[in-house]
């Protein structure tokens, strides 16, 4: 409900939780790496937003709709410089353009025709643009992602692309209250990470998993990029 709008002061109580409960959880886990928060707007008013930014909070924001970042971007860079945005969505191939305009980041890379679109986008932007490598950790057909098994091939095809630079892998745990099934999937791509890294000399850096509902699980099994839309700029 994107007419949900919210004042700075709520926002930095959720964002003082939030990071109350991330310091809380690195302990319990013994963690000694930093975890990096992404405020995701996508369910956010441009209110909301722009409350966000009055606080300057050095976090990315995410959007999941190539228009939303193209659109919302556009409208921020006139009121604040140097606001860091990622894209978290289904990438159309029609929409790279955008995507490769405004994301610093673009988290949801699923198939090896859109990680040439992106390229070709990136050198006509004479952009050298990061990317994540999205993987479908459920199986859940409605979710993009590569398959888990592919991951040598993919990181292969992908390194070569010029105008990409591949930091991490990414992915979306099941919608499920069953948190045995949540905890294998996120360590299945922790377990990939982590061998890319052993086979390839540490050229991966961000592994990005776990949202409001369970980030704390995402956390514990390796994730040091965190994206909390609901309980943080959303409309819960």
């Amino acid at each position: 409900m994107l007419g949900f709008s919210m004042k700075k002061e709520e926002i930095l109580l959720r964002y003082n939780s939030i990071n109350e409960n991330i310091k809380k959880i690195k302990e319990k886990y013994n963690i000694g790496y930093d975890i990096n928060i992404i405020a995701v707007s996508k369910y956010s008013s441009i209110e909301t937003i722009k409350e966000f930014l009055s606080l300057n909070i050095d976090l990315p924001l995410a959007e999941s709709k190539a228009q939303s970042l193209r659109d919302r971007a556009g409208e921020i860079a006139n009121l604040k410089d140097n606001v860091k945005w990622h894209f978290i969505g289904r990438i159309q191939s029609n929409k790279v353009k955008y995507i490769v305009k405004y994301a610093d980041l673009i988290q949801s890379v699923d198939s090896i025709e859109i990680a040439e679109y992106i390229n070709k986008e990136a050198q006509k932007n004479n952009k050298i643009q990061d990317i994540l490598i999205q993987f479908n950790i459920s199986d859940e057909n409605q979710k993009g992602g590569f398959i888990l098994d592919d991951y040598i091939n993919v990181y292969n095809n992908i390194i070569k692309m010029p105008n990409i630079s591949l930091k991490g892998l990414m992915a979306i745990g099941k919608d499920t209250e069953d948190t045995v099934i949540i905890e294998e999937e996120f360590e299945k791509l922790n377990i990939i990470y982590k061998d890319i890294n052993k086979k390839y000399n540490n050229t991966l850096s961000v592994l990005s998993m776990g949202m409001s509902s369970d980030y704390e699980l995402a956390i514990k099994h390796g994730s040091n990029m965190v994206r909390i839309g609901s309980s943080f700029l959303g409309n819960s």
